[in-house]
Formats: structure tokens, sequence, C-alpha cells
């Protein structure tokens, strides 16, 4: 048996660290030894069934399905499924777990994990996987190029904070809009600029871009459109809204009102990528990637690391559950 943080309903009132059976790879898996598991808002979403129209999606009736919270994480390969000749026992990895992650032992693909970059600590290396691929894939959406103006909000959170350092990695000039209390480290992390949204509305100003990411809802897209060039690009991602259909309506409405704008709104829906984890593993070990962990948590406190990236809450970079 190993401890884990289950739940077998939606709410937070049905979160619990218990004993539940040792999980048993598969074919293609691997069974890891989690000594660290990133925190995301995509738990958040799982532990209180928000918005309400992804309930059937996140399990349905019967409870969030994998019944263990968790989604990233960074261990040693402790057995492997039949086939599985990419990884062996005592290997480090890091990546997505594909049974729940805030628990002492989780299975995982082997196609959505990748080795541990050695420059990182587990912990480190927990922070990445969820957060980062989805800012690589949504600035790979947008076409990025070297010398183009790319605005990133809630650029101090999770998502934010690895796309400040992935897109001055290709070469863009970078704005990033944050907080008083992260101003000073978006620029550390390669922010050419930096906007304090409590003392300025980047959107009222005259700065243009060709690209904005925003993130966790702060500015409507029309109010963004203001600030993007023609031909420019908007990229949405906001999981923030609660209640029936969360942000679902404003996804839908964006791109329908951008056919009628200079502009171009793009949402991805970010896919878990060995690949691309390598991809990542790369940059650190050429020192343009660093994850930011402000806190760390026990499993035992796991549940209150998710309240605070729960809906419009923000943690500054990110937040890791450490179980060795």
């Amino acid at each position: 048996m190993v401890r884990a943080l289950t739940q077998d309903s939606s709410g937070w009132d049905a979160l619990e660290v218990r004993d539940v059976p040792d999980p048993v790879p598969r074919e293609g898996q691997v069974l890891v030894q989690v000594h660290a598991a990133g925190v995301n808002p995509y738990d958040w979403h799982y532990a209180a069934g928000q918005p309400l129209i992804a309930r059937p999606t996140l399990g349905g009736l019967t409870g969030p399905r994998p019944p263990v919270r968790g989604a990233d994480l960074s261990g040693i390969v402790a057995a492997v499924g039949p086939g599985v000749t990419a990884f062996a026992p005592g290997d480090e990895v890091f990546g997505f777990g594909a049974s729940g992650t805030f628990a002492e032992l989780a299975l995982a693909a082997v196609d959505r994990i990748s080795r541990r970059p050695a420059e990182l600590t587990h912990v480190e290396a927990a922070a990445v996987p969820m957060a980062a691929v989805t800012a690589l894939q949504f600035l790979r959406a947008a076409g990025l190029t070297a010398g183009q103006r790319l605005a990133i909000t809630g650029a101090g959170g999770g998502i934010g904070h690895f796309a400040v350092q992935i897109a001055t990695a290709w070469g863009a000039q970078v704005t990033g809009v944050c907080s008083t209390r992260n101003a000073a480290m978006v620029r550390e992390l390669g922010a050419s600029d930096v906007v304090d949204y409590t003392r300025e509305d980047f959107t009222a100003g005259g700065r243009r871009f060709d690209v904005v990411f925003t993130n966790a809802g702060r500015y409507p897209v029309r109010e963004l459109g203001r600030v993007v060039v023609p031909g420019g690009v908007v990229l949405t991602n906001d999981g923030s809204k609660e209640g029936l259909l969360g942000p679902m309506p404003d996804l839908v409405a964006a791109p329908l009102v951008a056919r009628f704008r200079p502009y171009r709104v793009v949402n991805v829906s970010a896919t878990e990528s060995g690949e691309d984890l390598a991809v990542l593993a790369g940059m650190v070990a050429d020192g343009a990637l660093l994850p930011i962990v402000s806190a760390t948590y026990p499993l035992d406190h796991a549940v209150d690391a998710i309240r605070q990236v729960a809906g419009s809450g923000h943690a500054r970079g990110k937040l890791v559950v450490k179980l060795v």
C-alpha cells in the first residue's frame, strides 16, 4: 500500500490522504517512486469539479478519474511494464503521470516522460511538465519568431514565467505583465520590459505587440486587441472562471469576434508530450530555462497547495508537493 491524496467525489471535502494499493505498470508504462509532484490549476479543476459543465469529462457521477490527484512528477523508475525498453529501474525521470502523482508511487506512459535534467533537483524538475509544455505549445502555435514583440500577462505565474524564458531564448522582445512582487523576478528571467498591472493598464497605453499571451483572464480579448498589431495574434489561456460554464463562453466567443478584427485569436489544447519535455530539458542544460519554485508542501498538506492555485488564485512561479 502507498499513501496518496485521493478523491471519491467532487468537492474539497472529498480530498483525503489515505493508503491505496500499489499501482501496477501495464504495457508501455513505468512505475515511478515519486520524489516530487508539481501543482497546477488542473488539479483544482478536478478537486472542485469546476467548471460544472466539465464534470462528465472529469469522471462524472462516479467521481473524478483517476481518483488520485496530481499530474506532474519527478522521481525514480521502480519497475517497468511489458515491452518497455526506453527506461529501466533506477532511471531518474520527470513528466506526466497516468494515475495521479500526489502519491508515493505513480504510473507514467513512456512517451510522456523524459530523463530528469541533471541540472535540476527533483523538486525543480517536478515544476516543469504541465506549465512549461503548455507555454511551449502556445508560443509555437503563435509562430513566434526572433525580433517579434510579445506581451505575457500573468508573467510571474506558473505558465507565465516559463513563457518569458522560452520566448527570450527564441529571441523575442518580451514585456512581462505581473504584480509588484514579481516584477524583479520577471525581469531577471529575461523580460526586456515589465508592466506592473497594479499601477498601469498596459492595454490603455501606446505599446503595440505582435503577440499577446494572456493567462488567468485579467484582460478581455477586446481590450487585448487594442495593443495587437494588424495580423498579430492573441493567445488565450484562462481556466480561472468557475460556475456552470466557466471560461467556455469566452473561449467560444473570442475567435468569432476576432473574425471581424485584424488579428487572430488562438487557444491551444496542450498535450502531454515526452518530446517536448526533452526540448525543455535541452533548454535547461543550455541555461535558458529555470523553474522558480516558491514553496513546497508535504503530502499531508497538498490540499493547501491546490487551494493556492484555485480559481483566480496566484502563485509566484510554481508550487510543488514533496514526497521524498
